[in-house]
């Protein structure tokens, strides 16, 4: 394991299934979704996945945002850390095959652009093609009538608003700073000393967001998979 030599201390994103079987046990480095340095002042550095990270189980996260998306669904994390997370993600947008994404309805009815965290929930769509791309990219395709719908089919689809997304793409450099720091304060985030053994560096995710517009976190629960399958069919007539 390779640790910063410039942070004495982390913070770690943890798998939310993961839970200690005694006090003051530390996390296996398989139970860690990623990490934040601590720098000089108590500044937070930069996300960084772990490419050692292993899921619990079937239902835990497969990814970073999937991660963040769950804890906001449990009331766990803040609008902050959704932002921070989703500035600093790639992901993949399903495209109708004429450049356009594809268009499905949410389970509470609402049209949305759909989005994969990961592979493993791509492949709970049927899309022509996928767009791997960030947020900047996403907000361009999103037209203003439509919201954005996370991993439909999962354990924990998500449908998020497109003003919330248009909001969190447009923050500065300054504000995304701030943001990092909002994740000291985490449930499901733990501090671990430069010696305790950390997950190998990965390219440093890119920043976070602020502000207060509303953010619409609407989980789709576990039975979307059918409830979502004949929306597709009928949203690629419509776009």
């Amino acid at each position: 394991m390779t640790a910063d030599p410039e942070s004495e201390q982390w913070l770690l994103l943890l798998d939310p299934a993961w839970s200690p079987s005694e006090e003051g046990q530390e996390p296996p480095v398989e139970a860690v979704v990623g990490m934040w340095p601590v720098l000089e002042e108590n500044r937070v550095g930069k996300f960084r996945g772990n490419p050692e990270y292993r899921p619990t189980d079937e239902n835990s996260p497969a990814d970073p945002l999937d991660a963040v998306l769950r804890l906001m669904i449990e009331g766990s994390a803040e609008t902050e850390q959704l932002q921070a997370m989703l500035c600093g993600t790639l992901m993949d947008v399903a495209m109708n095959g004429d450049g356009r994404p594809l268009v499905m309805k949410s389970p509470d009815d609402v049209r949305c652009v759909v989005v994969a965290t990961a592979g493993s929930y791509r492949d709970l769509v049927v899309s022509p093609s996928w767009l791997r791309t960030d947020l900047a990219g996403l907000v361009e395709l999103l037209e203003d009538q439509y919201d954005v719908l996370f991993n439909s089919g999962g354990p924990a689809s998500v449908r998020l608003t497109g003003d919330f997304l248009r909001m969190t793409g447009e923050l500065s450099e300054e504000e995304l700073e701030e943001i990092q720091q909002a994740f000291r304060d985490r449930a499901q985030v733990q501090v671990v000393s430069s010696d305790a053994e950390t997950p190998a560096e990965t390219e440093p995710a890119a920043e976070s967001e602020t502000e207060d517009v509303p953010v619409t976190v609407t989980s789709a629960g576990p039975e979307t998979p059918k409830a979502e399958a004949e929306p597709v069919a009928e949203a690629r007539r419509e776009v």
